[in-house]
């Protein structure tokens, strides 16, 4: 209705006038080539997190900057300031934002559920960005080495996805939670590494169900 919309953008403007006074609850530095933070920007978007972003110039190594460096004695994107603290790892602000603001949808507090979004957690950190990510980097000449070993895991990673998913809509718990993001982006941008997608129909299928969650932000 009109006044819904008119209400709306009232909101919009009020919340801008109010971040800008009060700060953000949340800083990302970020990168746009980043798969990593692209899935801290996931649920900032599907939770509708405020949150200021710095870029990071990838190209002209801001992230190796002595500025930089200081935030991530590692060099690397994303880092995170939540509360006064840095944190380094995608895995941290995840865990963080959803239990911060999702409530039990993202990340759940039992734990067998829990142990069980995190099982995924840490196979995007292992299969998926030894495999998928690092021969992405490879071939886009983001990354110096061969794909020879990264390529398998990569394929190793895409079955053990079209396995778990032949019986299933989600990784885990029966919903979409952390664990689809965490594992997401690199799976999404497979292809640019050389990775034949649709050869892993179950894989495919939900990579479109999670673009197609409502609010789910999109990358060109």
């Amino acid at each position: 209705t009109p006044n819904a919309g008119l209400l709306a953008s009232l909101w919009a403007v009020l919340r801008v006038m109010v971040l800008n006074i009060f700060g953000y609850p949340l800083k990302l530095y970020a990168s746009d080539n980043s798969g990593n933070a692209w899935k801290v920007r996931i649920l900032l978007g599907l939770l509708d997190v405020p949150c200021e972003i710095e870029n990071i110039d990838f190209f002209n190594r801001g992230h190796k900057s002595e500025e930089f460096l200081k935030l991530n004695p590692r060099g690397q994107v994303p880092v995170m300031e939540i509360e006064g603290k840095h944190f380094w790892d995608t895995t941290a602000h995840l865990v963080y934002i959803a239990r911060k603001w999702g409530g039990e949808q993202w990340l759940p507090t039992d734990p067998l559920g829990m142990a069980e979004v995190m099982h995924w957690m840490a196979f995007a950190q292992n299969q998926v960005q030894t495999g998928l990510q690092l021969t992405r980097g490879i071939v886009l000449k983001l990354r110096r080495g061969d794909t020879e070993e990264p390529r398998r895991h990569g394929l190793l990673a895409l079955k053990i996805l079209d396995d778990h998913l032949q019986d299933r809509d989600w990784l885990a718990v029966g919903r979409t939670t952390i664990a689809d993001i965490a594992c997401y982006p690199y799976v999404a941008k497979s292809p640019e590494g050389g990775f034949d997608l649709p050869a892993y129909p179950n894989v495919l299928a939900w990579v479109k169900r999670c673009e197609a969650q409502p609010r789910w932000p999109q990358r060109g």
